[in-house]
């Protein structure tokens, strides 16, 4: 069932919007990366400049929107009041460890990696722990489907901490024998449970509260709510255990469960690609079109993992990740922006500008429809582009690199034109009503 939100335990507007606003500026980063290392990045998934891009993307933008968008859903759709300690010291943490990751891997130098992991560690770890700390709580009736998808995604998270930690200890120790790992098991482990468990379990998590509620489509059916997260987690585990071993048995296992993990987000995909198709509201919005984006792209790359692969074969891991970051989670992340910040600007706004609603401008007029379906149109060339380009890199790194960073700088000047709006209109406010 639907729920009306709950603002009981509503946090201050920069708690969520530092986060949320920093997310395009670090997808214009890892854009401006890849336009400058061109087609040397796309050699393969392990170049120097492709790992940075990759890093800029998953922490600073992924995992960015993520935290932003758990700090303000977690207390209006849960009725879940989230420590308030901390916030600023996470996020300065989350921003300068990013980027300094980003320059160890273009660099190459371990006192950068020895100091990036000093600075991420403790934030996610923070970050974590406040989340962990709420979760203890009651949480309010109607949000058990969001709830059980956080769980097993902050604890998909504590894996990724711990395999990065490992990962990265290579780079910044590499002289120390007695941290000796097998490299490639371990990275790709990392990636798995970053990317379809942390990122993709709250994706589908958060899909469940904000399609019905901001695209204005009938709920997801109990069948698939009621445990699609638990029995993904599940198999996260199984196939990481199985890919450890070395027999028979335990490869066709790996297999089998990668194809069952493929049809489970490849379902999640479909039903949501259903909703949206018989949405009550007709109009094609900016953020219903990044849905369906985001959508697509996780059904193609569930069918991309099906294919046979070559171990020789470069661009097919390229293009699935870039069909889970740059298609998948990317659309999301555009389309929650333009959903969730014009929302929470009117929100603050109409509850302190003399006159409430009737000064405030309507949500969807925060930012300009046509300017936001402008973007996509970038969005999808880039994608469209990107996906090219890791067959063809020497013809279309560069010019698919530029196309996605003119789509990240078209995002920040939307989201610009939002936050000048609001502070033009705080303005009218008596002192101190924004204090709370």
């Amino acid at each position: 069932m639907q729920r009306a939100l709950n603002f009981d335990h509503n946090p201050s507007l920069s708690l969520p919007l530092r986060y949320l606003l920093c997310a395009p500026l670090f997808a214009a980063l890892a854009a401006a990366t890849l336009l400058w290392q061109g087609e040397a990045a796309f050699a393969s998934r392990w170049t120097p400049g492709m790992l940075a891009a990759t890093h800029l993307l998953t922490l600073g933008c992924v995992s960015m929107a993520i935290i932003g968008a758990l700090l303000q859903l977690l207390p209006a759709v849960a009725g879940i009041g989230l420590p308030r300690s901390k916030g600023r010291t996470v996020h300065a943490g989350l921003c300068a460890g990013t980027l300094l990751l980003a320059a160890g891997f273009l660099s190459g130098q371990p006192a950068v990696f020895a100091l990036a992991m000093a600075l991420l560690l403790p934030s996610l770890l923070l970050m974590l722990a406040r989340c962990a700390v709420g979760l203890w709580q009651q949480h309010a009736p109607g949000a058990g489907t969001m709830m059980a998808a956080v769980r097993v995604s902050l604890a998909a998270l504590a894996v990724t901490i711990v395999l990065g930690a490992l990962i990265g200890s290579q780079f910044a120790w590499p002289g120390a024998s007695m941290l000796r790992l097998p490299m490639l098991p371990l990275t790709d482990m990392h990636a798995m449970w970053g990317m379809l468990g942390w990122g993709g379990l709250m994706i589908i998590g958060v899909a469940y509260q904000v399609v019905p509620m901001f695209q204005v489509t009938e709920t997801y059916p109990a069948w698939l709510t009621r445990g699609l997260t638990t029995w993904l987690f599940l198999l996260l585990v199984a196939v990481s255990i199985a890919s450890r071993l070395d027999e028979t048995p335990a490869h066709h296992f790996t297999q089998a469960g990668m194809a069952l993990g493929a049809a489970g987000y490849g379902l999640f995909a479909a039903v949501t690609i259903a909703l949206l198709l018989r949405r009550k509201r007709p109009r094609h919005e900016p953020a219903t079109l990044f849905w369906y984006t985001s959508a697509g792209s996780l059904l193609a790359a569930c069918l991309l993992v099906l294919l046979p692969w070559s171990a020789a074969d470069t661009a097919l891991p390229l293009a699935l990740g870039t069909l889970l970051l740059g298609g998948f989670a990317l659309s999301v992340i555009n389309g929650m922006l333009y959903q969730i910040v014009p929302f929470l600007l009117w929100y603050h706004l109409q509850h302190n500008v003399p006159g409430g609603c009737r000064s405030v401008p309507g949500v969807r007029k925060i930012v300009p429809e046509a300017w936001g379906q402008r973007q996509f149109c970038l969005h999808l060339a880039a994608l469209a582009l990107l996906l090219a380009a890791c067959h063809r890199p020497e013809l279309l790194a560069r010019p698919a690199a530029g196309v996605m960073l003119a789509s990240c700088l078209a995002l920040i000047f939307n989201l610009g034109y939002a936050l000048r709006l609001y502070w033009r209109l705080r303005g009218a406010m008596p002192e101190g009503a924004l204090a709370a």
